[in-house]
């Protein structure tokens, strides 16, 4: 009988749709452990979930009623929080090839996957994405639409924190104030565009888009994939390429730049496959519950000899040579489980505090996560729990 646990994660480098449970971070600090089965349907909704918005706040109306009305007046066409515009150009990101840019594309809120633009993407391969702060990641196509050339881009490390969520308003109602973000200088900035309204078009394999948003503004090829946001920062419509039938030969194609809706976005992301989600972070460790004189944590029965633990000089072995590990990222571990259950909860690339016992003394051990070497999972059993 097996006394040890696994505590190394999944073998694998990219999440796997036929591992037997996947931990999905809700919000960093609860977490759902979903059977295989249910992945796909989980991962999908959680991503359409999170990329849904609040409705928006009623108006307030000044008790005086000549106040109303010159308040009305003043306000039909209000400008855009600046405080929302900063937060919602903190989501975008610039999609690049060797530090030329193909596109913009952005961040779902609470998920860390990316909306973006299919046609400017070429065939996929060597493609980052650049953060608000400058800093790139690798990103691979996860999940695509020819149809409404659309995208879903997935990080090969880290979370950035900050993204966008979908309007619940109507943008083609009167009054709406939209803009659209563009690259200028290097810089992803805010700029106006003008809808002309819903229309049929003709998209990716001839098939026809129903109630596109067609867009008047001329959209440079680079700033297609950017999101169209309220005047709240919230997402309205990706910005894409479409054909238009010119005169009267139904045959031929004006392109033209148009949105892809929300409701469309929010399919798009229902229908992604199991597998369109980020690398699940490694440990490389084997750990079985221990309870020492001093306190409780759990021992560390052995170290992968390539695996982040084993680069970070973490010690395995009997009970009075192994390291004890008391807590994994300030978070207190006393099962197998527990470590399993911190590691999931972080990136690859994301670096964590191991605080160890040996020898009697306690140490502080910096560990960065990385994916799994292997490229196939090792399954976890109740004897064996893999993080």
């Amino acid at each position: 009988m097996l006394t040890a646990h696994d505590a190394h994660r999944s073998s694998a480098t990219t999440p796997l749709p036929w591992a037997p449970r996947y931990t999905w971070s809700v919000n960093l600090r609860h977490h759902l452990r979903l059977p295989a089965v249910a992945l796909a349907i989980a991962t999908a909704l959680v991503a359409a979930i999170s990329f849904g918005g609040r409705p928006p706040a009623p108006p307030q109306h000044p008790a005086d009623a000549a106040a109303a009305a010159t308040s009305a007046a003043a306000n039909a066409h209000p400008p855009p929080s600046v405080s929302s515009m900063e937060r919602a150009k903190r989501g975008v990101v610039v999609v690049e090839r060797g530090g030329r840019p193909l596109a913009l594309g952005f961040v779902l809120t609470g998920d860390g996957r990316m909306l973006s633009t299919l046609s400017a993407l070429g065939d996929g391969n060597g493609i980052n994405a650049r953060y608000a702060d400058g800093s790139s990641v690798n990103v691979r196509i996860g999940h695509s639409d020819r149809t409404w050339d659309l995208a879903l881009l997935v990080p090969q490390m880290g979370r950035w924190p900050e993204g966008l969520t979908a309007a619940s308003g109507d943008p083609m109602r009167l009054g709406s104030q939209i803009r659209v973000f563009t690259q200028v200088r290097g810089r992803t900035a805010v700029s106006s565009v003008v809808l002309k309204g819903r229309s049929d078009l003709v998209g990716g394999d001839g098939e026809v888009l129903r109630d596109a948003i067609e867009i008047t503004t001329r959209i440079p090829g680079t700033d297609y994939g950017a999101p169209i946001v309220d005047d709240r920062g919230q997402v309205v419509a990706l910005v894409s390429r479409a054909c238009a039938q010119s005169g009267a030969d139904a045959g031929a194609c004006r392109p033209v730049a148009y949105g892809a809706p929300t409701e469309v976005l929010r399919q798009f992301l229902r229908s992604a496959p199991a597998n369109a989600i980020p690398p699940a972070p490694w440990l490389g460790i084997q750990v079985t519950s221990a309870i020492t004189p001093l306190m409780r944590g759990v021992r560390i029965v052995s170290v992968h000899p390539e695996s982040p633990a084993g680069d970070a000089g973490l010690k395995g072995g009997g009970e009075n040579e192994a390291d004890i590990i008391i807590s994994v990222d300030g978070v207190p571990v006393q099962t197998p489980e527990k470590v399993a259950e911190v590691v999931r909860a972080r990136a690859v690339g994301d670096k964590v505090e191991v605080i160890v016992l040996r020898e009697g003394r306690l140490r502080v051990v910096s560990v960065t996560l990385r994916a799994s070497p292997s490229g196939r999972p090792a399954a976890a059993s109740p004897a064996a729990t893999r993080p």
